[in-house]
């Protein structure tokens, strides 16, 4: 991770973040147990016995999963949210999950699709279903119990069971140690989350968001969450003002469009809460705080550490 600091504060420029998983005690409600089941997806649609050999992935935290259960070799093209690993970033690309078409996924020959909620529009899932190809769907989390679910919904889908509860264990036993305990610190920090990627985009993020068990996890208060947000709301003066953060965090690709720091600084609102009286912004790249994936605990230690930097700068 690269910094930078500010006259009055610190800014770091690659950072990660994101969720915590509850600890367990491994009886049968333990999420980390996965059992074997037929697929069901989460609109509804059943597989049983996919043929995993050519798989296109249709957002960043699924091809990641798909590799940490061992069938990267499988994997024949990915949407353009993939950001890790690297051999994955290399591969073919099948277009946007949100914006798909069924030519773009078709024309990779796979014999199963897996996107999630967000895949869109129906109307292409359906035609890749009329080909013939199976399109597995899951479920977005924005909860620790969400996320261990979904990889072992994976699990069934790919008949990789085994793989997804020891995975789902060293996601948790990772997340646990990086997670800051409850109570500390004894001040927390509030920190808004800000989506923007550039100036015609612009939302603060509260409930419902995955945002806010990241920063729960690292010891911060959600400020959007506090400030009653559910979901998201656009950026105005009055929503900075009510949220009142300590620390605002940024996409970096939108805060490099934004012009950096001063850009930022422009738009009404910022310049006037804490974090910008302070210039305790946080920029970290989309595609790792957004995505509940495997490498949650880095990310979680990161953003941890960041938050406690901030909070010892006078």
């Amino acid at each position: 991770m690269t910094r930078a600091t500010h006259s009055k504060s610190f800014i770091a420029a690659t950072v990660l973040a994101a969720i915590i998983l509850a600890a367990c005690g491994g009886t049968a409600s333990d999420p980390t147990v996965v059992t074997p089941d037929v697929f069901v997806g989460a609109d509804g649609v059943a597989i049983d016995g996919a043929d995993p050999s050519r798989i296109v992935t249709l957002s960043g935290d699924l091809t990641e999963f798909v590799f940490e259960l061992g069938l990267g070799p499988s994997v024949v093209a990915t949407d353009v949210t993939t950001v890790a690993p690297a051999e994955a970033v290399a591969l073919p690309k099948a277009g946007i999950g949100r914006f798909l078409t069924a030519e773009g996924v078709l024309k990779h020959d796979p014999t199963l699709v897996i996107g999630d909620v967000q895949t869109a529009p129906v109307s292409a899932i359906e035609q890749i279903r009329a080909a013939g190809v199976p399109v597995a769907i899951l479920d977005v989390p924005t909860s620790f119990t969400g996320l261990a679910d979904k990889v072992g919904r994976l699990g069934v889908l790919l008949d990789k069971t085994a793989e997804a509860s020891e995975l789902n264990r060293r996601m948790q036993a990772e997340i646990a140690a990086a997670s800051v305990p409850d109570g500390t610190p004894a001040d927390p920090l509030r920190v808004a989350y800000v989506y923007t990627r550039g100036p015609d985009v612009m939302l603060l993020f509260g409930a419902g968001m995955t945002t806010d068990p990241v920063i729960t996890a690292a010891g911060g208060i959600d400020a959007g969450v506090e400030a009653g947000v559910d979901g998201n709301i656009p950026v105005t003066p009055e929503a900075l003002a009510s949220a009142a953060p300590d620390v605002i965090v940024v996409p970096s690709e939108g805060y490099a469009v934004l012009g950096g720091y001063d850009g930022l600084m422009a738009i009404p609102g910022f310049a006037a809460t804490p974090a910008g009286v302070n210039g305790a912004i946080l920029a970290y790249p989309e595609g790792d705080f957004l995505t509940f994936g495997p490498r949650i605990a880095a990310s979680i230690d990161l953003l941890a550490a960041d938050l406690a930097s901030l909070a010892a700068t006078p």
